[in-house]
């Protein structure tokens, strides 16, 4: 059996597999050593404070941390002053547990001085289920001088809730959740799409790793464009993700939807012969059911049609194909998508992503450059 061993290092991640033979394989990446785009809104240092508790999620901390700490590497570099001042604190000093039995070590709120915070990010995680850290979270939220943000990765929304900051406020949280956040705080009104939602002086995210998508759009806001280009590049991540959270969760849960594989068997079909076209009448005799039985049942454990399912396939099969292939033209992959032209995968990019497709590979291209 394989050991995995995560060692941090000061300015560098390095990455050991070590085996029972001790044989082990060792990778290291920096963040990029220089930046063109220096020039920023403000020299002015912003203080950030994650809030920590036990069984915190690592990547909503780790994900919007490391962008924000991206910032301070590039200026870094120039011989220019941090842009953010990042703590993590908690409501006692000490070692905290993570999700995945990975500990991080955090500072005591009550010992905190100097200046107020600029921003105070609490991450998701299954420990937001704890009657306790409920209350002392809460506590120190509510606790805040009314000239801080306050920010929520994933289900970190439900802390601000049991704050009393999302009254009135327009959020969002991880797609599985945004449910029961409208039950349990009926008087924020939920929007289960965006990846990101920005009200007043409360920012929430949806799942996980829309942590560093808002993070992004902080940096964006505070030292301009060009900056934040820089450091979505160092993470190569979109600056803007194309789309909401939707699109993503309605093609995982049809995937995954059915334990006994009857599904899972009929998507892999469908991915091999995408190109086809595939109506419901096809999809309901390659399942071996009636077209009435098959539409309800695929409905029932999905909650999406047939037709609207294939569509989701179809599209996100051109997307990747627009980013991995970015020689092949838009006709050929309308083809091999099964989308009857590409006007109409014209159409059906923008209904999806807001934007052709042509000018989705565009912003890819437009990100990843180095």
């Amino acid at each position: 059996m394989a050991t995995v061993m995560f060692v941090f290092m000061d300015g560098a991640f390095t990455f050991f597999l070590c085996t029972k033979a001790a044989s082990y394989l060792k990778w290291s990446q920096t963040m990029p050593a220089n930046s063109a785009n220096l020039t920023t809104k403000t020299d002015r240092s912003r203080k950030i404070l994650f809030v920590g508790y036990d069984d915190l999620t690592l990547l909503d901390l780790a994900g919007p941390m490391q962008a924000f700490d991206a910032v301070n590497v590039l200026r870094r570099t120039m011989g220019k002053p941090p842009a953010y001042a990042i703590r993590l604190l908690a409501s006692q000093s000490g070692r905290l547990q993570t999700d995945v039995g990975v500990p991080v070590e955090a500072g005591a709120w009550q010992e905190e001085t100097g200046d107020d915070p600029h921003l105070v990010v609490v991450p998701g995680g299954p420990g937001v289920w704890n009657p306790q850290t409920q209350a002392t979270v809460s506590a120190y939220l509510r606790s805040q001088p009314e000239t801080a943000e306050i920010a929520a990765v994933c289900i970190g929304a439900f802390l601000l809730g049991h704050a009393g900051l999302l009254d009135g406020k327009r959020v969002v949280t991880h797609w599985r959740y945004c449910r029961k956040l409208q039950t349990d705080f009926p008087n924020a009104c939920v929007d289960a799409d965006p990846i990101f939602i920005h009200d007043g002086n409360i920012w929430t995210s949806a799942g996980v790793t829309a942590g560093i998508d808002l993070a992004l759009a902080i940096i964006e806001r505070d030292h301009g464009h060009s900056l934040a280009a820089d450091v979505a590049r160092g993470l190569v991540v979109f600056l803007k993700r194309p789309g909401g959270q939707s699109q993503y969760s309605k093609l995982l849960e049809a995937q995954s939807a059915v334990a006994d594989g009857k599904l899972s068997d009929l998507h892999a079909w469908i991915a091999d012969n995408l190109h086809r076209p595939l109506s419901v009448e096809t999809l309901a005799a390659q399942a071996g059911m009636s077209l009435r039985s098959f539409a309800r049942y695929y409905v029932e454990k999905t909650g999406v049609t047939p037709r609207r399912a294939i569509e989701n396939l179809r599209v996100d099969t051109a997307q990747r194909m627009l980013l991995d292939y970015p020689q092949l033209s838009l006709k050929r992959i309308s083809d091999k998508c099964g989308f009857a032209d590409d006007e109409r995968m014209r159409r059906t990019f923008i209904r999806h992503f807001g934007m052709p497709p042509s000018e989705l590979r565009q912003r890819f291209a437009s990100s990843a450059a180095g």
